[in-house]
Formats: structure tokens, sequence, C-alpha cells
């Protein structure tokens, strides 16, 4: 499997609402990084920290959270993968929707398992629809 199909198959696990095949391609011991000033800033190391200080709070924090591709760019020889996506969703206590908050991902795949994650947002954008 490519890594731009393994990245592929994640987001649409995601649009699909199935939680598990989004994460059936990461590593266990998977390094994860949200930018800096987000209400999820900072680095994550394995699923163990990954599940409950991403995941977890993406869900208790927003209905309808998602990141919606618009394209994909791989360089399969060092399996990295970009994706350039749109947040949607809406902020449980704003009630505001997300609107015109673009992100990219950068992802990493080894053998078929997704090792690495970096998240790149204009957090600032992003936290006008939670306050």
């Amino acid at each position: 499997m490519s890594a731009e199909s393994v990245i592929a198959a994640h987001y649409q696990a995601g649009a699909e609402g199935d939680v598990q095949g989004m994460f059936k391609d990461f590593a266990e011991d998977i390094s994860w990084k949200e930018s800096a000033g987000g209400s999820l800033g900072g680095s994550f190391t394995g699923m163990a920290e990954v599940i409950p200080g991403i995941f977890e709070k993406i869900n208790a924090e927003w209905d309808g959270f998602g990141a919606v591709p618009e394209f994909l760019i791989a360089d399969e020889a060092t399996g990295r993968v970009a994706a350039i996506c749109n947040y949607v969703g809406t902020h449980k206590t704003s009630g505001k929707a997300q609107q015109d908050v673009r992100v990219v991902h950068l992802w990493t795949v080894k053998n078929g398992k997704v090792v690495a994650f970096e998240q790149v947002c204009d957090t600032a954008q992003q936290n006008k629809f939670m306050n």
C-alpha cells in the first residue's frame, strides 16, 4: 500500500465516522505534533498519548469535527505525504462553526504504518471559533 493511499484511507475513515479505521495504520509509537497556539498544541508520543491528548479532546470540544482534504501530495520514496485540508465542525461552547480554517497535515509512513504527524495551522483563525 502506498503512503498516499494509507493517508487517503485515514481521511476516508474519518469522513465515514469509522474511528477504528482512522487509527488502523497508526504505529503504536507514533510521533504527533500539534501547532502551538491552539487548544491542543504540543507534542505527543504513542497512541497512549495521542488518543486522549488529541482525539478525545477534539470530541469533547467539537461537534462534527473533521479535516476535509482538498488534495494530497506524496513523495513515495520517503513516505512523506502532505494533506491540504479545511477544518469543519461546530465548537460546543461557542456554538460557532469553523470557516476558512486551512491546515496542512504532514505525515510520514514507513512500511505501511503512520509513524509521524505534524499539523501546520493558523491557530489564530481557528481560535476565533472557540470564543
